[in-house]
């Protein structure tokens, strides 16, 4: 008898399982070998699965031993290979997956030479009985008894694989997504290697000792995360692992670094606590803290909500953000320009927004200042792909979530949660035509003027927190710029208004002056009235002067006011044809131009028949001259419409040709615009005054237009009453 030891008599399972480990991990080291990735990530990877091989032997025949001198010997070798392994697996961290593994050791060379010190004298150590005392018991109840500086010892290995989760982490949260999917298996592998040899370490710092049984239930998980990593070798080679990093971090935030903070605080706890405490609760206490650790770390692996929750919480109460804010504010003060018009300024936000997040692309919806009757309060898509729908209406229930919240919303999230999937089903068109992740409101103090869209990452990685958050607090700067451009706009389009008024006073002054003086023509006519061809020639230019004249004083004055309503009862057919002649499209006028007309609903309807015929005049002429020289087709028509409610109606004018068409950038910035126009000699005030004879009437005109394929106008005016209703349809 020697130490208190007779002998050892393993059982056969015990030895099965702890042989099968050993050979699955040298299996490892010489694959990775014969997979030949880059030089210096082989030669680690290969290194540190073949000391764990030797370590596993050395179990082998600490099992197998035959007296208690023989088992302290293989009991400072097991020591001896895992100060050399826990050397070997920070190396591997280090270069793991890296697309230039020297320039890593490099950086890494100070805390990794400071590793291999001690990893040195700790292997010098471990044959001393300052490490290994001595090895007491039977077979798998035998417990290797540490000396003086044994928990040392196992402090550093603590801290090694701290370190080693810490690497791979920041290896992992760093990659880009598609990469992240390929080295998740093998960081799974090595997590769970490390956690089971963590257990056994911090349960000889509790307990002072090893227990030969603990090292023998440690060759379970250690083949598992073999057998694992096995396969992910099969699949690839280490060099086909190699990922660039996805985005600069500035501030690393470690979920693994808190997590290991908490566990040595519990364990230097515990280690005062146990020797106080009766052998029932010891083991009471001890099994709590070891369904705590593995538990919590299969929780952590199995469940990425449980992992995103802790995570958040981390962030945001003990890590500093990942984004300089300072310089990231400096760039959106730089990348917008205030004095740009909206649709400008929707071109520099896109810009922004995708080289911050890294989005594909955005769509920004702004809230319209003309509210339509019966429609509400709603959002003009201002700049977007034109898949995209073009209005969203402030009744959506996203926007209602979103003036809940008053926060960005991630729709991933929303889909998850059952009573916010209508948010998510009601506006599937725009997401899946922008393949839209986040939506943000954009307000204006407690005003809510747009939304926007985030499409998906370049990267296929998943907005985190600190994303949304961030994109919280830029989308208020971005709105109070866009909502300033819309004012500023309206402000110049105003001011243009009223310098028309002024303008108009002139010319309004110059006409008057050409109205007398032909006046005066037609008084001298009749002196030669006996002459009857002078009197033909000269009446009908005077004539025609005067009414030209008088139809510019008209069309120029009531630009600059809103034109006044007098409602009256009109037939629909006879002011369509009043306008046809007036707009030269009556029959025989003109060549090449095919017209048709046609009229549905009630004969007669109450409206402002002056206006609706400059209304129709205006668009009637703006579709001839669109032709050009080789004619076309202009179709028109009238239908008087039922509204919901009781005795509703409304008249919709639908004006279309086959013209040339106009631009999208020209309509939403321009067709409407005083002075605005794409016809050379025009005064660019034609559709200004169609907008507002529209607006007088409580109507809508909306325009759909292509370039080389037409333009269609469409106006929508609500009606009083039907005067005559009788339901003819009139060809």
């Amino acid at each position: 008898m020697i130490g208190g030891v007779v002998g050892f008599s393993a059982a056969p399972w015990q030895v099965s399982l702890v042989t099968a480990s050993a050979l699955l991990a040298g299996m490892l080291g010489l694959l990775a070998l014969l997979r030949r990735g880059q030089f210096l990530t082989t030669l680690v990877f290969s290194a540190t699965f073949l000391v764990m091989a030797a370590l596993q032997v050395g179990t082998l025949f600490l099992l197998r031993a035959d007296s208690a001198l023989e088992a302290r010997r293989w009991s400072s070798y097991i020591a001896g290979c895992s100060a050399l392994a826990s050397w070997l697996w920070l190396t591997l961290s280090v270069v793991l997956a890296r697309p230039d593994p020297w320039e890593q050791i490099k950086r890494a060379a100070a805390y990794l030479t400071l590793a291999l010190a001690g990893c040195v004298a700790m292997f010098y150590a471990t044959g001393t009985p300052y490490v290994v005392r001595e090895v007491i018991g039977r077979s798998g109840d035998a417990m290797i008894v540490l000396g003086t500086f044994g928990k040392i010892y196992l402090m550093y290995l603590v801290v090694v694989m701290i370190a080693v989760v810490m690497n791979l982490e920041r290896m992992l949260r760093t990659a880009p997504a598609t990469a992240q999917r390929r080295l998740r298996p093998m960081f799974v592998a090595f997590l769970i290697g490390i956690l089971a040899d963590l257990l056994v370490v911090s349960g000889g710092l509790l307990y002072g000792g090893l227990r030969v049984a603990w090292l023998v239930a440690s060759a379970v998980p250690l083949f598992l995360s073999g057998a694992v990593t096995a396969l992910a070798l099969a699949r690839r080679r280490l060099s086909d692992m190699s990922v660039p990093v996805a985005r600069p971090v500035i501030y690393y935030s470690s979920v693994s670094l808190t997590l290991a903070g908490g566990f040595l605080l519990t364990m230097a706890v515990l280690s005062k606590l146990l020797p106080m405490l009766n052998d029932a609760w010891r083991q009471i206490v001890s099994l709590a803290f070891y369904v705590l650790v593995g538990g919590g770390g299969v929780l952590l692996l199995l469940s990425p909500r449980a992992n995103r929750t802790i995570k958040r919480f981390i962030d945001r109460n003990f890590y500093a953000n990942r984004y300089d804010y300072r310089r990231e504010w400096e760039r959106v003060s730089g990348a917008i320009t205030p004095t740009a018009r909206p649709e400008d300024l929707c071109r520099q936000i896109e810009t922004l927004v995708c080289s911050v997040f890294d989005a594909e692309r955005i769509a920004i919806y702004l809230l319209d200042a003309r509210e339509v009757p019966g429609e509400g309060v709603r959002f003009r898509r201002l700049h977007g792909p034109a898949t995209l729908p073009e209005w969203v209406h402030a009744s959506n229930p996203l926007v209602v979530h979103l003036e809940a919240s008053r926060a960005p919303a991630r729709l991933d999230e929303l889909a998850q949660d059952l009573d916010l999937l209508p948010v998510v089903v009601e506006n599937r068109e725009l997401i899946q035509a922008l393949n839209a992740a986040v939506c943000a409101p954009l307000r204006v103090g407690p005003l809510a003027v747009g939304l926007l869209w985030l499409a998906e990452k370049r990267t296929d990685e998943d907005y985190t927190l600190e994303d949304v958050e961030f994109l919280g607090a830029m989308s208020r700067q971005l709105a109070a710029a866009l909502w300033f451009a819309r004012q500023a706009e309206q402000l110049a389009e105003t001011r243009q208004l009223e310098s028309l008024n002024r303008l108009s006073t002139f010319v309004l002054h110059d006409i008057k002056n050409h109205v007398s003086g032909l006046s005066l023509v037609v008084e001298n006519a009749k002196k030669h009235f006996a002459n009857p061809e002078f009197q033909r020639d000269a009446l009908a230019v005077v004539e025609r002067t005067v009414a030209n004249l008088r139809e510019l004083m008209s069309q120029v004055s009531a630009v600059s006011r809103a034109p006044e309503m007098k409602p009256e009862s009109c037939v629909v057919r006879g002011l369509v044809d009043e306008a046809v002649q007036a707009a030269g499209l009556d029959a025989g006028r003109l060549d090449g131009v095919r017209l048709q007309v046609s009229c549905r609903g009630p004969a007669s309807v109450q409206v402002d028949r002056r206006l609706v015929l400059r209304l129709l005049v205006n668009l009637l002429t703006n579709a001839r001259e669109s032709l050009g020289p080789t004619g076309g087709a202009i179709e028109l028509s009238a239908e008087v419409e039922s509204e919901t409610g009781p005795g509703a109606q409304r008249l919709v004018l639908d004006v279309r040709d086959n013209g040339r068409g106009m631009s999208e950038e020209f309509i939403r910035s321009g067709l409407f615009k005083p002075f605005s126009t794409t016809k050379s000699g025009g005064l660019g005030i034609g559709l200004t005054q169609c907008r507002s004879i529209v607006e007088a009437h409580g109507g809508s005109i909306a325009v759909h237009s292509r370039e080389g394929v037409g333009t269609q106008f469409t106006i929508v005016l609500p009606l009083v009453q039907a005067v005559e209703s009788d339901g003819a349809a009139l060809a």
